[in-house]
């Protein structure tokens, strides 16, 4: 996060804090900052061919929200406001903003002359409407209330072109939050259709208009040739160069991979680990990578039922993963480990490994000392008769848990067993692995967990009682600390970075003392296009390509 531009009061994040983040990133190629890849005059036409992984559940990002829905979502809805490589917030379809001295009131005015794709304007009405539907239950809108239902107070179109957003307590992160595509500005009369036509075909203002969803097979997107609403940071202004743009599913990595060597994708997103080299020495391929910040790939630990509600349990399993070596094996070493409850990029992050560092002798102490200190004939610890077990819940769906997942729980679950923890995989079905999340009864133990975030203030999301109110299953570990909830609110309503900076590592002190969450991989947005598919670029907020300034190079 970063200061906001001169027509705000207040800033959000330290923007030198997120600048270093950001180099640490070692996000090559990314974000709207970069040039081009190589000098020329942009043209217009062509279609391409983007090949990814999961196919979302829904195209409407206000649903549920999950980040499929947002990678694409990014193609044909715009945001209020647009976060920069550097943490700096900018125009988008708020010209401008203001902000109360005390913090709780947000006057934007909204860009006039745009239009949605179905024709209805664009205007501050129409902005209240999407916080209406965001925020109503019905909408089951997991993500978009877990960063907004805690803070929201009202919101009212004062004038056409004069929106106001009143908040009940300051929430300094809240313009970065904003610019996410999960927050997109939807069309009033499309979104009254109901959620299943919505989710179907959302109608947005942006630079590509969805027209038509093929189910399991792809989405056809067609260039908006009004659009007149590019952010400010965009590389140029006006509608897209490309025609169209065929947003292809193709869940195997292999396939993906081969796809963009040969003359089936243009641009594909994540190949397996296996295959990096290999295209990044491809010389007609151009690899572009960016890590997240939030909270990486990693496992939450349920702290609402036995084993892991005695906090001994929680510290050996802990430090009994070895978590560094299953993570370079199960990758190959494409992947650093990132131990703790924000990644290693996010602002404030603080080093605390110690917590999370492997160490057997500590961990067998541990058990012991928690009174698991009996083994049955399998080797596993037992107290009054009970083996010490813990379920690992994952999707079954390998688009969701890629197969080095599963080699990754497979290596824990191995070095678990040296300390006499039993750790049972259990894959589910991807709806009941998805429904788990707000259910604390329907696993004993573990998941897979990771939350994408421009704000260190994904650590309240994630462990604060108020995101357990809001929207039950963010915060996966089900903690209730009245110590983190009384830090997170004080660092939500201060806008002082050395302050944000100690009230968050406090946080993550308290996490990692704790043992709630155990870190594994950084959250990575991986792009190989062919080197003719020049400027696209990667945006911040989520690491969402951007395909608005794309063209083909004759």
């Amino acid at each position: 996060m970063s200061s906001l531009p001169a027509v705000s009061r207040h800033a959000a994040l330290g923007s030198t804090a997120l600048a270093a983040a950001l180099v640490l990133a070692g996000c090559g190629g990314a974000g709207n900052d970069a040039s081009s890849e190589e000098a020329g005059t942009p043209v217009s036409g062509g279609s391409i061919v983007y090949a990814t992984d999961r196919e979302p559940t829904c195209l409407d990002p206000h649903n549920f929200g999950d980040m499929p829905q947002t990678y694409i979502a990014r193609q044909y809805l715009d945001s209020l406001v647009s976060e920069r490589p550097d943490g700096s917030v900018v125009p988008w379809l708020a010209d401008s903003w203001e902000v109360s001295p005390d913090g709780l009131t947000y006057t934007f005015k909204i860009k006039q002359g745009v239009k949605f794709h179905d024709g209805t304007p664009l205007d501050a009405e129409a902005v209240h409407a999407n916080f209406v539907q965001i925020l109503d239950p019905a909408t089951e809108s997991a993500t978009d209330a877990g960063y907004l239902r805690p803070y929201y107070g009202s919101s009212r179109a004062i004038d056409p072109a004069t929106f106001e957003l009143k908040l009940k307590t300051p929430y300094s992160a809240l313009l970065p939050v904003l610019s996410q595509a999960f927050f997109g500005i939807e069309s009033p009369k499309a979104m009254a259709r109901g959620l299943e036509e919505n989710c179907q075909s959302p109608v947005g203002t942006g630079p590509f208009i969805v027209k038509a969803w093929h189910r399991g097979q792809s989405v056809e997107l067609e260039r908006n040739p009004d659009y007149n609403s590019a952010p400010a940071d965009a590389k140029h202004q006006g509608p897209a160069y490309l025609d169209s743009v065929t947003w292809k599913f193709i869940e195997d990595g292999s396939v993906r991979a081969a796809a963009v060597q040969g003359r089936d994708a243009d641009i594909i997103f994540n190949p397996p680990p296996q295959q990096v080299a290999a295209l990044k020495a491809d010389p007609t391929l151009q690899t572009q990578e960016f890590t997240h910040t939030g909270l990486p790939n990693g496992i939450a630990l349920n702290t609402s039922r036995a084993p892991f509600d005695d906090t001994l349990v929680r510290q050996a399993f802990i430090h009994g993963a070895n978590a560094e070596a299953a993570v370079k094996s199960a990758y190959l070493g494409v992947y650093e480990w990132e131990h703790g409850p924000i990644s290693s990029t996010t602002p404030y992050f603080k080093d605390l490994r110690d917590f999370y560092a492997y160490d057997k002798d500590k961990a067998d102490k541990l058990l012991d000392e928690a009174g698991w200190t009996q083994r049955d004939a399998d080797g596993y610890r037992t107290k009054d008769g009970k083996r010490l077990t813990a379920e690992l819940i994952y999707s079954a769906d390998t688009g969701d848990t890629p197969p080095a997942d599963v080699t990754l729980f497979q290596n824990i679950q191995s070095a678990e067993k040296e300390i006499g923890f039993d750790v049972v995989l259990k894959p589910l079905p991807q709806d009941q692995y998805f429904a788990a999340f707000s259910d604390k009864t329907a696993y004993d133990g573990l998941t897979g967990a990771y939350w994408n975030s421009p704000t260190p203030a994904v650590l309240s999301i994630v462990f604060s009682s108020d995101s357990l109110k809001a929207a039950p299953g963010n915060n996966m570990s089900w903690v209730e600390n009245p110590k983190i909830d009384e830090l997170v609110r004080a660092a939500a309503g201060t806008t002082d970075v050395a302050e944000q900076e100690r009230l968050y590592g406090q946080t993550q002190q308290i996490v990692a003392e704790e043992a709630y969450q155990l870190g594994l991989y950084p959250v990575l947005t991986r792009l190989v296009h062919k080197k003719k598919l020049k400027d696209v670029w990667i945006e911040p907020s989520e690491g969402e390509p951007v395909l608005h300034d794309a063209w083909l190079a004759p």
